[in-house]
Protein backbone atom coordinates (compact mmCIF):
# COMPACT_ATOMS: atom_id res chain seq x y z
CA UNK A 1 0.00 0.00 0.00
CA UNK A 2 1.16 3.50 -0.79
CA UNK A 3 2.17 5.58 2.17
CA UNK A 4 -0.03 8.68 1.68
CA UNK A 5 1.41 12.12 1.56
CA UNK A 6 -0.09 14.13 4.45
CA UNK A 7 -0.16 17.86 4.85
CA UNK A 8 -0.34 18.64 8.71
CA UNK A 9 -1.65 22.00 8.76
CA UNK A 10 0.11 23.52 12.32
CA UNK A 11 -0.97 26.26 14.42
CA UNK A 12 2.16 26.90 16.19
CA UNK A 13 5.55 24.97 17.43
CA UNK A 14 4.64 23.55 20.72
CA UNK A 15 1.46 21.97 19.32
CA UNK A 16 3.11 20.34 16.06
CA UNK A 17 5.73 18.59 18.53
CA UNK A 18 3.41 15.60 19.92
CA UNK A 19 1.66 15.28 16.17
CA UNK A 20 4.99 15.07 14.59
CA UNK A 21 6.36 12.46 16.62
CA UNK A 22 3.72 10.44 16.31
CA UNK A 23 3.53 10.72 12.16
CA UNK A 24 7.16 10.26 11.62
CA UNK A 25 7.60 7.45 14.11
CA UNK A 26 4.45 6.28 11.60
CA UNK A 27 7.36 6.73 8.43
CA UNK A 28 4.90 8.96 6.62
CA UNK A 29 5.60 10.77 4.26
CA UNK A 30 4.72 14.78 6.34
CA UNK A 31 5.02 18.17 5.59
CA UNK A 32 3.92 21.48 7.38
CA UNK A 33 1.23 24.17 6.46
CA UNK A 34 1.33 27.56 8.22
CA UNK A 35 -2.23 29.36 7.78
CA UNK A 36 -3.13 30.59 10.34
CA UNK A 37 -5.09 34.44 10.22
CA UNK A 38 -6.62 34.13 13.62
CA UNK A 39 -3.61 34.88 15.15
CA UNK A 40 -3.30 38.37 16.06
CA UNK A 41 -1.67 40.98 16.01
CA UNK A 42 0.74 40.73 13.65
CA UNK A 43 3.49 41.02 16.29
CA UNK A 44 2.12 37.39 18.02
CA UNK A 45 1.36 35.68 14.77
CA UNK A 46 4.77 36.62 13.73
CA UNK A 47 6.03 34.68 16.94
CA UNK A 48 4.33 31.52 16.23
CA UNK A 49 5.28 31.26 12.72
CA UNK A 50 9.27 31.87 14.03
CA UNK A 51 8.33 28.68 16.32
CA UNK A 52 6.53 26.42 13.59
CA UNK A 53 9.87 27.29 11.50
CA UNK A 54 11.68 25.89 14.50
CA UNK A 55 9.35 23.00 15.23
CA UNK A 56 9.81 22.36 11.54
CA UNK A 57 13.67 22.67 11.67
CA UNK A 58 13.77 20.49 15.07
CA UNK A 59 12.20 17.30 12.22
CA UNK A 60 13.44 18.59 9.41
CA UNK A 61 10.34 19.01 7.95
CA UNK A 62 9.53 21.55 4.88
CA UNK A 63 7.01 24.20 6.26
CA UNK A 64 4.64 25.93 3.76
CA UNK A 65 3.65 29.49 4.82
CA UNK A 66 0.70 31.12 3.81
CA UNK A 67 1.28 34.63 5.02
CA UNK A 68 -1.33 36.79 7.07
CA UNK A 69 -3.28 37.61 9.77
CA UNK A 70 -6.72 39.21 9.72
CA UNK A 71 -7.98 40.41 12.64
CA UNK A 72 -10.78 42.74 11.39
CA UNK A 73 -12.68 39.31 10.56
CA UNK A 74 -12.56 37.80 13.97
CA UNK A 75 -13.87 41.21 15.69
CA UNK A 76 -16.37 41.03 13.22
CA UNK A 77 -17.34 38.16 13.45
CA UNK A 78 -17.61 38.00 16.89
CA UNK A 79 -19.24 41.56 16.65
CA UNK A 80 -22.16 39.60 15.09
CA UNK A 81 -22.67 37.31 17.25
CA UNK A 82 -21.39 34.27 15.27
CA UNK A 83 -19.24 31.40 16.58
CA UNK A 84 -15.83 32.52 15.69
CA UNK A 85 -14.68 29.44 16.64
CA UNK A 86 -16.41 27.62 14.16
CA UNK A 87 -15.26 30.29 11.24
CA UNK A 88 -12.05 29.50 12.23
CA UNK A 89 -11.55 26.02 12.53
CA UNK A 90 -13.67 26.19 8.54
CA UNK A 91 -11.40 29.08 7.70
CA UNK A 92 -8.39 27.07 7.93
CA UNK A 93 -9.05 23.55 7.09
CA UNK A 94 -10.40 25.11 4.10
CA UNK A 95 -7.31 26.46 3.01
CA UNK A 96 -5.26 23.60 3.94
CA UNK A 97 -7.31 21.27 1.83
CA UNK A 98 -7.41 24.03 -1.07
CA UNK A 99 -3.50 24.04 -0.53
CA UNK A 100 -3.06 19.74 -0.31
CA UNK A 101 -4.96 19.22 -2.96
CA UNK A 102 -3.06 21.97 -5.59
CA UNK A 103 0.27 19.99 -4.38
CA UNK A 104 -0.28 16.13 -4.69
CA UNK A 105 -0.87 15.66 -1.23
CA UNK A 106 -3.57 12.42 -0.47
CA UNK A 107 -4.64 13.84 3.32
CA UNK A 108 -4.19 16.41 5.60
CA UNK A 109 -4.83 16.77 9.05
CA UNK A 110 -4.35 19.33 11.54
CA UNK A 111 -2.32 19.70 15.20
CA UNK A 112 -4.64 21.35 16.96
CA UNK A 113 -6.02 17.64 17.17
CA UNK A 114 -3.68 17.53 20.28
CA UNK A 115 -5.53 20.73 22.62
CA UNK A 116 -7.49 19.50 24.69
CA UNK A 117 -8.95 23.03 25.21
CA UNK A 118 -9.87 22.89 21.28
CA UNK A 119 -13.28 21.78 20.15
CA UNK A 120 -12.11 18.81 18.67
CA UNK A 121 -15.94 17.76 17.15
CA UNK A 122 -16.14 20.88 15.67
CA UNK A 123 -12.35 20.79 13.83
CA UNK A 124 -13.46 17.23 12.73
CA UNK A 125 -16.46 18.21 10.98
CA UNK A 126 -14.19 21.29 9.43
CA UNK A 127 -11.69 18.89 8.25
CA UNK A 128 -14.27 16.63 6.62
CA UNK A 129 -16.26 19.34 4.85
CA UNK A 130 -12.77 20.48 3.34
CA UNK A 131 -11.48 17.21 2.46
CA UNK A 132 -15.04 15.97 0.86
CA UNK A 133 -15.13 19.48 -1.17
CA UNK A 134 -11.13 18.66 -2.38
CA UNK A 135 -11.55 15.08 -2.93
CA UNK A 136 -8.97 14.15 0.15
CA UNK A 137 -8.88 12.65 3.57
CA UNK A 138 -8.88 14.21 6.40
CA UNK A 139 -6.95 12.82 9.31
CA UNK A 140 -8.95 12.66 12.27
CA UNK A 141 -6.22 11.64 14.86
CA UNK A 142 -6.66 11.87 18.35
CA UNK A 143 -3.54 12.59 20.07
CA UNK A 144 -4.50 14.47 22.93
CA UNK A 145 -3.38 12.10 25.50
CA UNK A 146 0.39 13.31 24.11
CA UNK A 147 -1.04 16.72 24.95
CA UNK A 148 1.88 16.74 27.96
CA UNK A 149 4.31 15.06 26.06
CA UNK A 150 4.36 17.83 23.29
CA UNK A 151 4.70 20.71 25.54
CA UNK A 152 7.82 18.37 27.26
CA UNK A 153 9.47 18.49 23.72
CA UNK A 154 8.58 22.56 23.17
CA UNK A 155 10.18 23.37 26.76
CA UNK A 156 13.28 20.94 25.77
CA UNK A 157 14.09 22.53 22.57
CA UNK A 158 13.20 26.64 23.62
CA UNK A 159 9.49 27.24 22.02
CA UNK A 160 7.29 29.83 22.60
CA UNK A 161 4.44 28.82 24.58
CA UNK A 162 1.52 31.07 24.14
CA UNK A 163 -0.71 31.76 26.73
CA UNK A 164 -4.22 31.95 24.32
CA UNK A 165 -5.62 30.08 21.83
CA UNK A 166 -4.93 33.66 18.82
CA UNK A 167 -7.52 36.03 18.06
CA UNK A 168 -7.52 39.03 19.48
CA UNK A 169 -11.05 38.09 20.95
CA UNK A 170 -9.25 35.19 23.17
CA UNK A 171 -6.23 37.45 24.22
CA UNK A 172 -8.92 40.31 25.45
CA UNK A 173 -10.33 37.77 27.37
CA UNK A 174 -7.24 36.16 28.70
CA UNK A 175 -6.49 35.94 32.37
CA UNK A 176 -2.69 36.81 31.34
CA UNK A 177 -3.73 39.89 29.24
CA UNK A 178 -2.05 42.46 30.41
CA UNK A 179 1.36 39.80 30.82
CA UNK A 180 0.69 38.94 26.72
CA UNK A 181 0.61 43.03 25.81
CA UNK A 182 3.57 43.97 27.70
CA UNK A 183 5.48 40.94 26.36
CA UNK A 184 3.93 42.29 22.68
CA UNK A 185 5.24 45.63 23.07
CA UNK A 186 8.94 44.57 24.26
CA UNK A 187 9.04 42.89 20.54
CA UNK A 188 7.65 45.40 18.75
CA UNK A 189 9.97 47.86 20.42
CA UNK A 190 13.42 45.44 19.85
CA UNK A 191 12.26 44.53 16.21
Amino acid sequence: MKNKRLLLHICCGPCSMAPLEQVLAAERDCELFFFNPNIHPSVEWQRRLDNALKAAQHYELPLHIFPGTDEEAWRKRAAEGKERCKFCYETRMQKTAEFAADNGFDSFSTSLLVSPYQDREAIIRAGTAAAAEYGLEFEAHDWRKQYRRGQDLAREIGLYRQKYCGCIISLEDSKFYEKICAEHAQLVQSS
